[in-house]
């Protein structure tokens, strides 16, 4: 795989990742036995989003487990992180395609492990590449941009805001998950909204039009189901993307899905940047190489 392409590939599956990721809410009524009670399942957007709000200030970091199918590859891994806007802490161990990739944000820094293969195409000995998510240079400030905005839907509370701006809670159940009590929630996001939303300003005015253009006219509609315990703690969440792609008319040869599972909220994250010495210019070094 081409160095660029290997980038973007990893830089997608955390997109994918942090999209999903949860923190500890505000515990909820306790029963008779001490335990807490499973609260009435909200039976609208905002309410979710208010009860989920309130934890963040407390508790912010959490683990992911990926299970992904997309058009182009399958995508596992785990992904620790904590969210604090600039402040946030990442480590993805990303297997795509069967591929290992390994990425690191500390301080705004985006570090990606080079395998040999990718350090002899691009002409060094330094085992990992940083992206500066703050950089003037073009390429890195696009790049930049789009994963920041994608380290900021990690945060729980703006995953549910885009429920609540780009999406509705279509039904609930109360059932159980692995033996846990749970709130089931079936949500439906409207595709369009949810673009808008993602794309922001950054976008070129041609390149927003040409999106639109291929949504125009299209009822587009993505399932995804939520399992939050009586803490309010997401347990698990999926999302199913196979009727979008066909309706949208884009290439699609299968299920395009994702399971994110939910654990060990509140352990404190400690990711670090790499050596400086064993670090390169990400965007240096594909400038040599001539990509």
């Amino acid at each position: 795989m081409r160095a660029t392409h290997k980038v973007i590939a990893v830089a997608a599956a955390l997109t994918l990742v942090v999209t999903g990721c949860g923190t500890r809410p505000a515990t909820t009524a306790e029963n008779k036995g001490g335990e807490l009670a499973l609260a009435t399942p909200f039976t609208d957007a905002s309410g979710l989003v208010e009860a989920a709000k309130q934890g963040t200030r407390k508790t912010k970091s959490s683990k992911t487990t990926i299970d992904a199918v997309t058009k182009d590859a399958k995508v596992t891994g785990t992904l620790l992180a904590y969210y604090d806007g600039p402040a946030s802490k990442i480590e993805a161990n990303m297997t795509i395609a069967g591929e290992a990739g390994i990425l690191r944000l500390v301080d705004q820094t985006l570090y990606l492990k080079l395998p040999p293969a990718e350090q002899a195409e691009l002409k060094t000995d330094k085992a990992w590449g940083k992206l500066d998510l703050n950089s003037t240079d073009p390429r890195a400030k696009a790049m930049g941009k789009a994963l920041l905005r994608s380290f900021e839907m990690g945060d729980p509370a703006k995953q549910l805001e885009l429920v609540e701006k780009a999406g509705r809670i279509v039904r609930s159940e109360q059932t159980q998950l692995n033996g846990v009590p749970v709130n089931h929630y079936f949500v439906e996001y409207d595709v369009k909204k949810q673009i808008e939303l993602f794309l922001g300003d950054d976008v070129p005015a041609d390149q927003r039009a040409e999106v639109e253009k291929r949504l125009e006219g299209r009822d587009l509609r993505i399932p995804a189901e939520l399992w939050i315990n009586a803490e309010q703690l997401p347990l698990k969440m999926t999302m199913d993307m196979t009727s979008f792609m066909k309706s949208a008319g884009g290439p699609q040869t299968g299920e395009v899905k994702s399971t994110y599972t939910y654990s060990d909220w509140g352990t404190p994250v400690n990711v670090t940047a790499p050596p400086a010495a064993e670090v390169s210019d990400y965007t240096e070094l594909l400038k040599k190489a001539g990509n």
